[in-house]
């Protein structure tokens, strides 16, 4: 004869089990309360189509690069001439695809094939999760499963891969500090708008452009000092919405300070001490008056007029792998230089700025 269990002695076992598995997950991936409002920057790897970089460097190192521009007959604009184009070098896959899907996949076939051995075995993959973020005019679960299919099966992250489709501002505003999240996250962006989907979008004299970025960020004990953190750390970006684009003529100055204060309270780091400005946006445009005002007046360690003003891209792909790749690079230059912090100015939605201090 059957014994019938109460309801509460079904309940129990289940909560039993459910202790039981987590136990066993610990037990793999022990817990740590993490500060979910950083992360360190522990690598940093970038491809652009004038070079791999993948080590500390200087400022100055990236002043005034450009790997110029070709043409594709296959890539017409919407005044009917051939875009200027700028192409990460692929030479195993041929003549380069054309669509986005597909000319993503070869970039991204190209990048896991030219990680050197040294990135490779820096890695923890047995406690790293990789982060997608997807490209341009890809659709997300498309992207996801070529990801899967291409991804080196040695490389394999036991924290499994994580689908993103939102800029890194938002992700990292949102980054959870669960217990059992991964202490490592491979950031992986690859973007090409030298394709049909994309290069209606660019202007006659604007460049199409490929870039591929991979950062690996280590999150943070929540006890952890912040004097204790050997590697330059990423904060999330101040955002500001200064208005519309009559006020923003005598305002600029002063969302520059409101910006510099807000990051200084978020990071802990002095603005003054800011001697590297990035910004791909921000030093073609109108508001440069503003800039160099403000510069001139509160950043003492700011020439706007020396190569410490990068514009390191000087093509255009989506803004997702854009701020990427400005990440990476700030970086990079604050690893160089243990006296260097790094203004990283987003003015792409001249209406609402962001702004991150590195270093």
């Amino acid at each position: 004869m059957t014994t019938r269990t109460s309801i509460y002695d079904r309940i129990s076992e289940r909560r039993l089990a459910q202790e039981n598995r987590q136990r066993q997950f610990e037990a793999v991936f022990p817990t740590v309360d993490f500060n979910a409002s950083c992360a360190s920057m522990v690598r940093a790897w970038i491809w652009l189509p004038f070079g791999v970089f993948d080590s500390p460097l200087p400022a100055s190192e990236l002043s005034g690069m450009f790997g110029g521009f070709t043409h594709d007959s296959r890539l017409i604009n919407a005044c009917g001439l051939r875009q200027p184009i700028s192409r990460l070098a692929t030479p195993a896959a041929g003549r380069p695809e054309v669509g986005a899907f597909n000319r993503c996949s070869e970039l991204l076939h190209a990048a896991l094939n030219q990680w050197s051995t040294a990135l490779r075995a820096s890695i923890d993959w047995s406690n790293t999760q990789v982060v997608l973020f997807v490209p341009d005019a890809v659709s997300a679960l498309d992207w996801f499963d070529r990801v899967v299919y291409l991804w080196p099966p040695e490389l394999s992250p036991m924290r499994g891969f994580d689908l993103q489709m939102q800029a890194p501002a938002q992700w990292l505003a949102a980054l959870p500090g669960s217990r059992a999240a991964a202490q490592f996250l491979l950031c992986l962006s690859v973007d090409s708008w030298a394709c049909e989907e994309r290069v209606a979008a660019c202007a006659a004299d604007e460049v199409a452009g490929e870039a591929v970025c991979a950062v690996l960020l280590r999150r943070q004990p929540q006890q952890l000092e912040r004097t204790t953190v050997d590697c330059p750390t990423l904060f999330a970006p101040i955002s500001l919405d200064h208005g519309s684009p009559s006020s923003r003529a005598c305002n600029d100055t002063q969302a520059f300070e409101q910006m510099m204060l807000k990051l200084g309270e978020r990071t802990g780091i002095d603005p003054t001490r800011v001697n590297v400005l990035i910004g791909e946006s921000a030093l073609d445009r109108q508001g440069i008056g503003q800039l160099r005002q403000y510069a001139g007046d509160c950043l003492p360690r700011l020439d706007l007029n020396q190569p410490t003003c990068i514009n390191p891209i000087r093509a255009r792909f989506g803004t997702v792998t854009q701020q990427w790749v400005q990440i990476g690079f700030a970086g990079l230059i604050a690893s160089a230089d243990a006296d260097c912090v790094v203004w990283l100015l987003d003015r792409t939605q001249l209406n609402q700025p962001q702004g991150w201090l590195i270093g």
